[in-house]
């Protein structure tokens, strides 16, 4: 065998012939060395049809495999690969008729396997169905290769064995690929000291929860600061992007419970590289975030991205029947009288059906179902529908609950003459100190930093089109809870209190958000006003229900403090 390179400067060369028992009597603590043979690679979905365990420790080696019956169909392409058949697990154990015994054989020992993620997570969700609790120690072997072999440009089961000189007693068999990962253990310690293996290992176990494919300082150089990141597969392949208050947090987040999230755990067989990008805040990160999920649309955001149209309800003065319009022929911007935002007309109807179950409309009144005049309506003969298709409820009345039913889906316009900048101040050392984010028409234009590259941003952008209800969404809420605040919750106490005042009662201290009010063409800045706002000429009794806006402007500015 060729001679292996020392990769540690300080490492000691032990003799390469080793006794196994020996070895295995010496260790600290005791090991098993897993693998485990699946119908697939979705460890919410398959199920696995072999266990192969290497157990090693003082009491010495021992070997245990077994055949699982999983209940399903191998695909074919897995038979081929593992030469596990169809008939071969047919009338073996269940998992669920073993559990408690493998639970007993790998319940306080470090659990080692290659791409260990892939093993662990199969074997939490075959433990949690059978109603155990499974945790233990990880180790990876392909992070724990990584580690002590840098130069290496490959690290799975069959590069080792290359490298190594391995002796596999077969391929994708469980216990045969268990036995050689145990292999792999005993040539690790004719490289290096035990003393320099037993540090790596405590480093990668501590680590176990990180993928494999990253490196070690990967997650670590992440910033703990508000902002999104983004995750790269093979080949720079966008798979994700995500927003956090603590970026470093919320991705670690991501990998220590990807075997119960299916789309964690596919992100972390399949990612490469992470990337952050800091904000001054979290009004920032959930901007950005919809912003680069809307044009870079990675392979695993389903939610945010743009759709190709959307419907509302619109009930006019002079209609008693709401219609489905569509943002491609009404602004949904400035128009009245619209309520909710739907992505499809079969989503716009089925959410106007469920007001109509829980206010007693008329499906036939509201367009949704075909009747003959004065003939009652399916809700009527089950008792759903107070009867304005026979005439037992008034049309005026009927109108009436229908727009009272719609009122909480209403939309509101752009309450403002123009764009607008918000100006988010960071509150961490490490986050962006100040960043101004501008909107139009519930469109998110972009963010600058200075109040002099406003002018520019603003100029750059043409003619505000279309309706983004992401932004409508994150923005309208916080609006109408500035109009509804009783006091200046969200202001920053510095800026709103006398420093000589020691009267004053002490607030927590918040990120302060301004808004600013911009222009075109010609660019100025002016404080913001309270919109005047003219809720639909209904009825006195609905008009009654509805909150004016209030007389101070401080109040309607709250959590952005105007000035």
């Amino acid at each position: 065998m060729p001679e292996i390179a020392v990769e540690d400067a300080n490492a000691q060369v032990i003799p390469e012939v080793m006794d196994p028992d020996a070895l295995a009597r010496s260790l600290p603590a005791p090991m098993v060395f897993v693998d485990l043979e699946t119908t697939g690679g979705n460890a919410l979905d398959d199920r696995i049809t072999e266990i192969g365990v290497v157990e090693v420790g003082p009491q010495g080696i021992e070997q245990w495999s077994t055949l699982l019956d999983p209940a399903e169909p191998i695909p074919p392409f897995i038979q081929q690969l593992t030469g596990i058949t169809n008939e071969m697990v047919r009338g073996q154990p269940s998992f669920e008729t073993l559990a408690h015994g493998l639970a007993e054989r790998l319940h306080g020992k470090l659990f080692v396997a290659h791409n260990a993620r892939f093993d662990y997570g199969f074997l939490k969700n075959e433990f949690r169905r059978a109603g155990i609790r499974f945790q233990a120690d990880v180790l990876c072997t392909v992070r724990l290769s990584r580690l002590l072999f840098p130069s290496a440009a490959r690290h799975g089961l069959d590069a080792l064995i290359a490298r190594f000189g391995l002796a596999p007693l077969g391929r994708h068999r469980a216990l045969a690929d268990a036995d050689l990962l145990w292999q792999f253990w005993q040539k690790l310690h004719t490289i290096y000291a035990p003393e320099l293996i037993g540090q790596a290992v405590q480093r990668v176990t501590k680590r176990s929860s990180q993928p494999p494919q990253l490196p070690d300082e990967a997650i670590d150089a992440l910033p703990d600061s508000p902002g999104v990141y983004l995750f790269y597969g093979e080949g720079d392949t966008l798979l994700y992007v995500g927003k956090s208050v603590d970026i470093r947090s919320r991705v670690r987040s991501h990998f220590s419970s990807d075997h119960q999230v299916a789309k964690d755990l596919r992100i972390s067989q399949e990612i490469r590289r992470v990337e952050a990008r800091r904000t001054a805040g979290e009004l920032g990160a959930l901007l950005l975030e919809s912003q680069l999920v809307k044009q870079l649309q990675p392979v695993h955001n389903r939610q945010l991205r743009r759709a190709s149209n959307l419907y509302s309800w619109q009930l006019t003065a002079d209609s008693d029947t709401p219609q489905l319009v569509s943002a491609k022929t009404v602004d949904f911007a400035s128009a009245e009288a619209l309520y909710g935002t739907f992505p499809s007309r079969a989503s716009a109807e089925s959410a106007l059906r469920a007001l109509a179950d829980e206010h007693r409309l008329c499906c036939a009144q509201l367009g949704l179902e075909k009747t003959a005049a004065g003939r009652p309506c399916f809700g009527y003969q089950v008792k759903r529908c107070d009867g304005v298709c026979v005439g037992d409820l008034p049309l005026a009345a009927h109108t009436e609950r229908v727009l009272q039913a719609l009122t909480t889906l209403q939309l509101d316009t752009w309450p403002y003459d123009g764009p607008i900048a918000i100006e988010e101040r960071g509150t961490r050392s490490d986050a962006a100190e100040v960043e101004y984010h501008v909107i139009d028409r519930w469109q998110y234009l972009g963010t600058v930093t200075s109040r002099e590259a406003l002018d520019a941003l603003v100029d750059s952008v043409p003619a505000v089109t279309g309706f983004d209800p992401d932004i409508y969404r994150l923005l309208s809420r916080r609006l109408a809870a500035s109009r509804q605040a009783s006091e200046p919750a969200a202001l920053d106490t510095a800026a709103t209190q006398p420093a000589d005042d020691a009267s004053a009662p002490k607030r927590r201290p918040s990120t302060p958000l301004t808004v600013l009010q911009l222009s075109r063409p010609a660019f100025r800045l002016s404080p913001v006003e309270p919109p005047e706002r003219t809720p639909p000429k209904r009825s006195a009794a609905l008009l009654r229900r509805r909150q004016p806006p209030p007389e101070d402007p401080a109040q309607f500015r709250l959590p952005f403090d105007a000035h």
